[in-house]
């Protein structure tokens, strides 16, 4: 009895070890949070707000007025001059030599919209490229969560190696007895310690890809976990699964709609009269008055309009160019979200199975525990060995571990659920 209970603190201290209950427990919200904080991506969301504000502030400035200083210098070789002789009148001749400076200025008045509507395409073009961004950032937070939980499943194979492993220990114990005894061969021995040490060399592999995982979530998360066993298991609560499209995917095809249905107001503001103020101030020779060869200063305002009355059916072809664009998009859409619903059965009909299976482990669980105290009375009544009793005890240990990995499988499908509807 003595044998058995070190065997089974041996097995005990391979599955969990006790070291790692000492270190900080990390949950897969921590690390999706840790995961978009350090992705560099992330922060182009700050340049497309940047980018958004200078762009409306100079939209902004389209209804201020424009002031120009305008200057030059001629000289030209004939210019108007009468010929003909008036009697009492002394007609001047002009320079050939002409100078002037002006001072414009123009107020716009209305521009049919144009202003109004740049400024929601600017608006639909800086959504879009949040839209982008949120959509890489989804990407990572899916990796990550994917990375989690096979993190996780490592773990858990892990410890079936070492129960498997202390259970070849037991084999090869109770068969060397029996070559001592001449019951079996050497060769029988000899199998089960090939099996043996190919079981160490997969739980070495186990623990070098585990490693390589947790150095992946280090470079994403910017967390360094230094055991798999820090890794909290996740917890799902929720026993409804809806459908949804939450996508940032399908978000964006919904924005670049938008766009086009701003885009075609912009050609409709191309075809509206716009109208504006003005006025010129200057000095110069001549002024306004072409037969007076004096400096002067002269002045000018008054309001003036402009309006492309025909156009060819250009703004027309360009508006049902964009309404196919449209439908091309409405396809999309459409196609995405049928391909969502296709994932969606696929996850409820996994959530289903691995449901299933963990009520059947539990069954399984029982009546190997039902097993187990048999066998722990034949280990008292002598008939059979520690080695017998330490086999049906690991066969136990496994199928609660089968369990358990069941239930991993049945929490990632339904994560698997959330990542497909949008809500991860």
């Amino acid at each position: 009895m003595k044998k058995q209970i070190l065997l089974l603190g041996f097995l005990v201290g391979a599955v969990i070890p006790l070291w790692s209950q000492n270190l900080q427990p990390v949950s897969l919200q921590e690390c999706l949070q840790k995961a978009v904080e350090n992705f560099p991506k992330e922060k182009q969301l700050q340049y497309n707000q940047q980018t958004y504000q200078l762009k409306e502030e100079i939209l902004n400035k389209n209804y201020l007025p424009s002031l120009n200083l305008n200057g030059q210098a001629s000289h030209q070789s004939d210019v108007t001059s009468i010929s003909i002789p008036l009697p009492g009148v002394n007609i001047p001749t002009i320079s050939k030599n002409m100078y002037k400076m002006n001072l414009d200025l123009q107020q716009l008045i209305w521009d049919g919209g144009m202003t109004s509507s740049q400024k929601k395409l600017e608006n639909n073009s800086y959504q879009i490229s949040d839209q982008q961004v949120k959509i890489s950032t989804y990407q990572q937070k899916q990796r990550v969560a994917i990375l989690y939980f096979n993190i996780l499943f490592q773990q858990q194979n892990l410890k079936v190696l070492h129960v498997l492993l202390q259970d070849l220990n037991a084999r090869i114990t109770d068969a060397q007895a029996g070559l001592a005894n001449g019951a079996i061969l050497a060769s029988d021995v000899d199998v089960l310690k090939v099996s043996q040490m190919q079981t160490q060399q997969a739980i070495i592999e186990n623990q070098e890809d585990t490693k390589g995982l947790l150095d992946e979530m280090d470079e994403l998360t910017g967390i360094k976990i230094q055991s798999a066993n820090q890794l909290k298991t996740p917890e799902f609560e929720e026993t409804q699964f809806p459908f949804e499209n939450n996508r940032p995917e399908f978000r964006l095809l919904t924005l670049q709609q938008n766009n086009i249905k701003d885009l075609k107001k912009i050609y409709t503001a191309k075809r509206m009269p716009t109208l504006a103020a003005f006025g010129q101030a200057g000095y110069g020779r001549p002024g306004y008055n072409m037969l007076n060869n004096d400096f002067k200063t002269y002045y000018m305002f008054g309001v003036q309009l402009h309006w492309n009355i025909f156009d060819w059916n250009h703004v027309k072809k360009e508006k049902q160019v964009l309404s196919i664009q449209k439908n091309i998009l409405q396809t999309e859409k459409e196609t995405f979200d049928q391909n969502l619903r296709v994932e969606y059965k696929k996850q409820l009909a996994a959530i289903e199975k691995y449901q299933k299976l963990v009520n059947t482990d539990q069954q399984i669980v029982n009546l190997q525990d039902q097993v187990v105290t048999t066998s722990q009375t034949k280990l008292k009544n002598g008939t059979i060995t520690p080695a017998d009793y330490l086999i049906q005890l690991n066969k136990k240990i496994k199928a609660m571990l089968t369990m358990d990995a069941h239930h991993l499988q049945l929490l990632f499908t339904k994560y698997q659920y959330l990542t497909a509807i949008g809500n991860l």
